[in-house]
């Protein structure tokens, strides 16, 4: 049974809708009350509101304005003497759905009520299925994720994205080029949701099947580049990094597109490994071969590298206050934790700072520890 709320000062005309709406079958609430009514309508939820303008305590105009502004979801039909234009616009304006003058056909009001709600059950049914379509899409991509860590003597590998909608526009892979070759990858589309993940498996296709032409990391982002970026608008764009870790070596080798530093832990300093690129996309095609480089460096028992995205460091508490590159630094230097065990804290950590913020962008986290390899060590270059 719909429920339908009346909030009206003139007791015979709030008598005479609600007994015509109770013979139509529905559940009839009434207040004579502005402010009563608009703490009744927070209260009970109902299906459509009927509000006069004229009202003691709080005007029908206040009440549509707050509770539109508060996420109120029924229709809202402002009923009212004030027949005037500028009284018309201004109800349509604070988001009222329908505006009914006096005197007024009860018939006509109750017609308008069963379309209004016809109407909302329609969206609610239409919404329902899309949430359907995206929990299905989210298992999808989930599924298209790592669904295991690589295998690698002498590493500890540890990754996991946590989509700040149903999909999201974070991505990352691994590449295991050889048994003591391993490439990381970790990216972030601009923007959120369908078209954000479209990119995603798009760039996973592309990244999977050409895997047997990469020698340099470098290779990767420039594949990506020549292969995506004439589908892209000017306004969007990928930021990535790629890694490739030799074990048998002893080295480890970073190109990045515009992404965010990598975390280089070693002997309890971090240092930020930021290699010079720009972003993937159209807007950067002519300056994207320029500007692509790697560097290497050779690795140390004990060595942490952390990729992640930027909704790690960009998550904000109550306050307004990012969780900062300081914080993870910080948290990272005094962790002695495993790889998997280093992400999930990386996690924890945000969860505890943001409390019961929502999640405004996706978070990805890719940890490398390393835990022993095969070459003598050197010193860096």
């Amino acid at each position: 049974m719909k429920t339908i709320l009346i909030v009206e000062d003139d007791l015979a005309i709030a008598r005479g809708v609600c007994d015509n709406l109770e013979r139509e079958g529905y559940r009839v609430l009434m207040e004579k009350d502005g402010l009563k009514g608009y703490e009744r309508a927070k209260f009970d939820q109902p299906d459509l509101m009927i509000l006069d303008v004229m009202l003691p305590s709080m005007d029908g105009f206040q009440i549509c304005s707050l509770l539109k502004k508060e996420g109120f979801g029924a229709p809202i039909f402002l009923l009212t003497g004030l027949t005037q234009e500028r009284s018309r616009l201004e109800g349509l304006w604070q988001g009222a759905d329908d505006y009914i003058a006096k005197p007024f056909s009860i018939q006509e009001l109750i017609l308008r009520v069963r379309n209004a709600l016809k109407q909302r059950e329609g969206a609610t049914e239409r919404t329902k299925i899309l949430e359907a379509e995206f929990l299905k899409a989210r298992k999808i991509q989930m599924a298209s994720l790592p669904r295991k860590q690589p295998r690698v003597a002498g590493l500890e590998i540890y990754g996991k994205t946590l989509p700040a909608m149903e999909v999201g526009g974070d991505y990352f892979d691994y590449l295991q080029l050889d048994k003591d070759v391993l490439g990381v990858i970790v990216a972030d589309v601009s923007g959120k949701g369908m078209p954000a993940a479209m990119y995603v498996q798009k760039m996973q296709g592309i990244v999977q099947t050409s895997r047997e032409k990469v020698a340099k990391p470098e290779d990767v982002l420039r594949t990506l580049q020549q292969n995506v970026h004439e589908t892209m608008d000017s306004a969007s764009f990928i930021t990535a990094v790629v890694a490739l870790f030799d074990v048998s070596a002893g080295t480890i080798q970073i190109a990045q597109a515009g992404h965010l530093p990598v975390l280089f832990a070693r002997k309890n300093r971090i240092r930020l490994w930021k290699p010079e690129g720009v972003w993937i996309g159209k807007s950067s095609a002519e300056l994207f071969g320029q500007k692509l480089c790697s560097e290497q460096l050779n690795l140390q028992l004990g060595d942490l590298f952390l990729f992640y995205s930027d909704g790690l460091i960009e998550a904000k508490d109550k306050k307004g206050k990012e969780f900062g590159i300081r914080r993870l630094k910080k948290f990272i230097v005094a962790s002695k934790a495993s790889a998997k065990s280093l992400v999930e804290q990386c996690f924890k950590e945000v969860k505890m700072f943001t409390g019961t913020q929502p999640q405004f962008d996706d978070i990805t986290v890719v940890a490398v520890k390393v835990v022993n390899h095969h070459s003598k060590q050197r010193n860096d270059r």
